[in-house]
């Protein structure tokens, strides 16, 4: 069995920025975070690093970098980095686990495009380290061949997202002329045996059947073209014109909600600094208060203090008034008197009482003008704080009055989007059905049809295989907790699952992204319990789409109702620990916008904020630029 590739990070460098690096961890790792943080961005930079041909996404944080490592351990346990510029072609092979070009040391040279004849080219090096270099799939009904290249596997390692939405299956990319090839691969992946028997030359007493087969292949895919462009399709002359009217609309639209949507983040932004403010002075004037109440106790005890001093001056008075004057009980003169009143110590007492009294008077005083001073502040504390609270209800009226306009807007922008969309579909079915009539006339043939169905090869997966694909994707979804019991089945007019008897693409986009996470998930398991090779790894672009706040995420929509009964089911802790439970078998990278459980254990999760709260900002940094000291 081969083990796989395991990916550990992922960098961008360039002149005069700093590097942005992703790390990685074998076994689950997990991205969140706001939406334009560069999630998706990581899923088209992986592909790109493994050999895609399609350009890295035009995004303004990444104009700055021209380069990009990409870190991984192979199968055998070596560990390399392969390096390829931002703009595209061949790649450089470094020993060790980089994040930026080594000085003075040259690499190996891998070709991006794929040529089973060499083994100086990316795809070869890749399917060499997983056993798969040299194998043949079957491309058409007449059994010509291709060579297996890794870009052919590449869909059942990184699943974007639009294909995790997608309603079409799994396995197919959506290209006609391709579904022979792509469903032999998925065949190859899940029985590890090509089609090398398969004899491609035909006789020449059946090359006219061939060419009619040929023939009759494109009829059928110049009747589906006719079909899907209806009864009354629009004029050709019209698109044009059409599609230029489209556009413009979409751009006024799409500057409208850019400024709307400009306005509420700002307000967002406000209305948490203004409560930040409101319980800041909260918790000033709740200080001031408590301060303010223990000096007003204070204050009380000098009172006290004053009055007992003041008592004790009069008695000592009184006592000094009476010293050498004939006894008010026996009328005895002083001279003759017995008892003595010690006058010395009374007057001693009487004075030290009024210069208490008059001291204690000053700290009380003293203690007044703190008092005052304090008040004045706590005063005005009250009155920012009902500024402020004043203010955060203006903030929250507005944003109930701008958020559904917002909606309103997305919809219309959503609404124009997929007008557009069946527009150029529109068009792409013309050009095609151009295109296979030129080739329906060079291959036309005069003898009779051929029954349909006599000598074509067998294509796919076999009903045996299916069945165990669809049990390994039954147990990944009771093990995730899809609700209810679910039976899984494999149909293959379709190449795709059925849950309970529902096709997959039958669902809304939320429950079609978590189906298509446990098909590919399931293409890993099988693998692996069936000592097959993989790739290893599987890149995972929102599968919990279905978990999003429709509130807040005008992108795709409300949640349709079987996406309510998923959404309740609890079904997002469980899909986390059962990847997390596999860190020995594979490796998992899930890019998704909402929070991962609290309880997630073993994961290395990297939360993009978006500015939203202090971290890690994005996948790039927000100034590209690499400080300098002066």
């Amino acid at each position: 069995m081969t083990k796989g590739f395991t990916l550990r990070s992922l960098t961008f460098t360039g002149p005069g920025v700093a590097p942005a690096t992703l790390e990685l961890a074998g076994g689950l790792n997990v991205v969140y975070g706001a939406s334009n943080t560069g999630k998706s961005f990581i899923a088209n930079a992986l592909d790109f690093m493994l050999g895609a041909r399609t350009p890295l996404p035009e995004i303004e944080q990444r104009r700055d970098y021209d380069a990009i490592l990409l870190a991984l351990v192979l199968p055998d346990g070596r560990e390399v980095t392969l390096y390829r510029a931002t703009t595209g072609g061949d790649f450089l092979l470094f020993d060790g686990l980089l994040q930026a070009r080594p000085d003075g040391v040259k690499g190996t040279l891998l070709r991006a495009e794929h040529d089973a004849q060499k083994t100086d080219n990316l795809s070869q090096f890749l399917l060499s380290s997983l056993g798969l270099s040299g194998k043949v799939v079957v491309k058409n009904q007449y059994g010509e061949k291709e060579t297996l290249s890794f870009r052919r596997i590449a869909p059942y390692a990184i699943v974007d997202e639009g294909a995790i939405m997608s309603e079409r299956s799994p396995i197919l990319s959506g290209q006609h002329t391709a579904d022979t090839v792509e469903r032999n691969v998925f065949r190859l992946l899940l029985t590890g045996r090509d089609d090398a028997a398969v004899v491609s030359s035909v006789r020449p007493e059946v090359r006219k059947a061939r060419a009619q087969g040929q023939v009759d292949l494109l009829d059928e895919w110049i009747e589906r073209i006719d079909v899907e462009l209806g009864a009354t399709p629009p004029a050709r002359e019209d698109l044009a014109e059409q599609s230029e009217r489209l556009e413009a609309t979409l751009a006024t639209q799409h500057a409208e909600m850019k400024a709307r949507q400009e306005r509420i983040d700002g307000l967002v932004r406000e209305r948490r600094e203004t409560a930040d403010r409101i319980a800041d002075i909260l918790a000033r004037l709740g200080e001031l208060e408590l301060t303010l109440g223990r000096f007003d106790e204070l204050d009380q005890v000098y009172q006290s203090d004053i009055a007992r001093l003041q008592a004790l001056e009069e008695g000592g008075f009184l006592l000094l008034a009476m010293a050498g004057r004939p006894c008010p009980l026996c009328g005895a003169a002083s001279e003759h008197q017995a008892h003595h009143h010690e006058a010395d110590e009374i007057a001693l007492t009487h004075g030290a009482a009024a210069a208490e009294i008059l001291k204690i008077e000053r700290e009380r005083r003293e203690l007044a003008q703190t008092m005052a001073s304090l008040g004045v502040d706590a005063t005005g504390l009250r009155l920012r704080r009902d500024h402020w609270k004043a203010r955060l209800e203006q903030i929250e009226a507005e944003l109930a009055e701008l958020r559904p306009r917002e909606a309103e807007l997305q919809t219309r922008y959503e609404q124009l989007l997929s007008a557009r969309e069946t527009l150029r579909r529109t068009v792409n079915l013309y050009q095609e059905r151009d295109v296979l009539m030129v080739r329906r006339s060079q291959l036309d043939v005069r003898e009779p049809r051929q029954a349909r169905g006599e000598g074509k090869l067998l294509v796919g997966i076999d009903s045996g295989t299916g069945h165990r694909f669809a049990q390994v994707v039954q147990g990944l979804l009771r093990t995730w907790r899809y609700p209810g019991d679910p039976v899984v089945t494999f149909d293959p007019q379709t190449n795709d699952i059925q849950v309970d008897g529902k096709g997959r693409r039958a669902n809304g986009k939320g429950v079609r992204a978590i189906l298509h996470a446990a098909f590919k998930v399931g293409v890993l398991v099988y693998c692996r319990q069936n000592e097959l090779a993989h790739p290893g790894f599987v890149v995972l672009d929102t599968p919990l789409l279905t978990y999003r706040e429709p509130l807040d995420d005008h992108k795709y929509g409300a949640l349709e109702p079987d996406e309510e009964i998923l959404k309740g089911s609890g079904l997002a802790d469980h899909f986390y620990a059962s990847l997390a439970r596999m860190r020995e078998d594979a490796q998992f990278i899930v890019l998704e916008n909402e929070d991962p459980p609290a309880s997630l254990q073993d994961a290395r999760i990297t939360t993009f904020t978006g500015g939203r709260r202090t971290g890690r900002f994005g996948f790039f940094p927000v100034e590209t630029k690499a400080s300098t000291s002066s």
